[in-house]
């Protein structure tokens, strides 16, 4: 869990991990790999959340260390 939380280019690595699946929901929605319906955008806002919240953290984190 240590190794998630290591800050890679002022980000943790949770944080890449989340975007990437955020980009990737997105790109199969794009190529109709899967509908968008209600429950592809709950799942697309519930990524962004915890992204952002991730992000807010990693801020928090890189404030206090210095």
């Amino acid at each position: 869990m240590r190794l998630l939380g290591k800050l890679f280019a002022s980000q943790s690595i949770f944080s890449w991990l989340l975007q990437i699946a955020f980009i990737t929901l997105a790109w199969k929605v794009a190529d109709h790999s899967i509908p968008n319906n209600l429950w592809t955008i709950i799942g697309g806002t519930v990524l962004m959340l915890v992204t952002y919240v991730s992000l807010a953290f990693d801020s928090k984190k890189r404030i206090s260390n210095k």
